[in-house]
């Protein structure tokens, strides 16, 4: 009889914050939907951080 592997408990310690919502909702889209949401999300970042900048001088 062959036995499953015992779950590891720093494992399901971070799926507990895993919004799994999120995680199905990216996967009803297409890869290339993927990719045009990461660039979104590049370019806002890289606003953010000269917004950051300047604000900081």
């Amino acid at each position: 009889m062959m036995r499953g592997l015992q779950p590891d408990p720093v494992i399901e310690a971070y799926k507990r914050d895993i919004d799994r919502s999120l995680l199905r909702e990216n996967l009803k889209l297409t890869v290339e939907q993927r990719f045009l949401k990461l660039s979104e999300l590049q370019r806002l970042a890289t606003e953010l951080r000269k917004a950051g900048s300047v604000s900081a001088s």
